[in-house]
């Protein structure tokens, strides 16, 4: 295994990056498993003496949505970019310096967040970090343009279009991030319409355009349908950014802005019958079996179709007041961050023998890894969705009857329904701590000790 200091070409640097993900994925897991164990465990610690439980919440989701997040877009960017475009990138060392830029601000950023608690924004940043990443963002969208015009091919590739897509909202998430939180409703408005282009439509282009790769190329597949893929891409473009308003039915929001929100995640069942058509339709002329790790690829499918179901669903007005504001909105985020994470892994084992010569053995190890990650975000979901769900009911029954459930009786009634499923959180985040751990494992162990196998060659030229 021999990593480059300053490598010259996309695969020398894909290398960095494949090491890098199972190392802030177990980081990540490990924040989680601190976090939960925080709340379940809160009178056996010393409450607010070192960390609170909303510095460990924000510390969690910013390692999960910012360093895990930005990783697998970097890697992501670097193999595929490039390989849809038909041609190497365009000023390579600069996009070698803002690649590595967008990981070090995500990262210098967690460790600024222990000494600056006080002081950070909505996102869980500092200002000064948060002007950092958006300079270097505003660099990967410029390269990004550039690598675009100067494409060789007179057709690009579909992952190349969901890969561009997520560089100008995650773009665009950090330009909303900076808007000023003056009353409760510029806070709702900034907090909805970040998770919207940061999570909803950035998670799910990478996710994209990782899938479109992986359901043609590693199984000789050929794309059923470029149109399909476009009314994907255009569909998710233009409605996703608009859907999370409706968790806050009923709150200081504009009326009007909510109905949208309702209408447009309804319209969402569009572009998800077509990428599911044409998942099918294209897997269907596989001319390779799937392995494990294909399966991987298959569960996260499912796990994205799941999930857009359930944003579809909750539109309805009569199921809005039971899972508003409540950690069914959780469900509909880490079901986009676990399809995002399983599709990764998946990639990542595909990339280990193309990148760094050395033969996967899908042994007892990656079979752990694979039902472990499945389990793991199956499980995730399902709690969660029993705790928005029930903490809903709850709330919504107690205020028609004139009593809120926030506090004395009525909030002990709801801690009974839902107090299991959070101690529930903790042994299902210390189970993605193992699995996330196993998974290092399998990957180091590939790297330094399978069997020697032919590494993948640059095919591409500048003309």
């Amino acid at each position: 295994m021999k990593l480059k200091l300053f490598p010259k070409n996309e695969q020398e640097l894909s290398k960095l990056f494949v090491l890098i993900f199972p190392l802030t994925l177990l980081l990540s897991s490990f924040l989680t498993f601190i976090k939960d164990s925080y709340f379940t465990f809160a009178n056996l610690l010393p409450n607010n003496q070192i960390f609170n439980y909303g510095f460990l919440d924000r510390l969690s989701v910013k390692t999960s949505f910012g360093l895990v997040f930005v990783t697998i877009f970097c890697l992501t960017f670097t193999y595929l970019f490039s390989k849809s475009l038909g041609r190497v990138a365009v000023l390579f060392p600069l996009l070698f310096l803002t690649l590595l830029g967008l990981v070090g601000t995500e990262f210098l950023d967690i460790v600024l967040s222990f000494f600056y608690q006080d002081n950070l924004n909505m996102t869980g940043s500092s200002s000064v970090v948060l002007l950092l990443k958006i300079l270097v963002a505003f660099g990967l969208f410029g390269l990004a343009s550039l690598n675009l015009l100067a494409k060789k091919e007179s057709a690009i590739f579909s992952s190349a279009q969901f890969i561009y897509g997520a560089v100008v909202f995650y773009f665009l998430s950090l330009l909303v991030a900076r808007g000023e939180l003056i009353v409760f409703t510029d806070s709702l408005l900034i907090t909805s319409l970040y998770t919207s282009t940061h999570i909803y439509v950035g998670i799910s282009f990478i996710y994209l355009a990782i899938i479109h790769f992986l359901m043609t190329k590693p199984i000789d597949a050929t794309l059923f349908s470029k149109t399909l893929a476009s009314i994907t891409f255009w569909g998710f473009l233009f409605l996703l950014p608009w859907t999370s308003y409706k968790y806050y039915f009923g709150s200081v929001l504009p009326n009007w802005l909510e109905n949208v929100s309702i209408y447009l995640s309804l319209s969402l069942l569009i572009p998800l019958l077509a990428f599911a058509v044409n998942y099918v339709k294209t897997v269907q002329t596989r001319e390779v079996e799937i392995n494990g790790s294909g399966s991987l690829m298959n569960f996260s499918v499912l796990l994205f179709l799941l999930t857009n179901v359930l944003h579809i669903v909750s539109s309805f007005e009569n199921l809005l007041p039971l899972v508003g504001l409540t950690n069914f909105q959780n469900v509909i985020t880490y079901g986009y961050y676990g399809s995002l994470v399983m599709g990764s892994v998946s990639l990542t084992y595909y990339l280990v023998p193309k990148l760094f010569g050395r033969t996967v053995k899908y042994s007892l190890l990656e079979n752990l890894v694979f039902s472990g990650f499945k389990i793991t975000y199956l499980f995730l979901l399902m709690n969660n969705f029993l705790i928005g769900v029930n903490s809903g009911y709850s709330w919504n029954a107690a205020a028609n009857a004139g009593t809120p459930a926030i506090y004395g009786e009525g909030f002990n009634i709801v801690w009974n329904l839902v107090g299991v499923n959070y101690s529930a959180n903790t042994f299902i985040s210390l189970l993605l701590l193992g699995v996330s751990m196993l998974f290092l494992i399998s990957i180091l162990r590939a790297v330094s000790s399978g069997d020697i196998t032919t590494v993948e060659e640059m095919v591409f030229s500048n003309e």
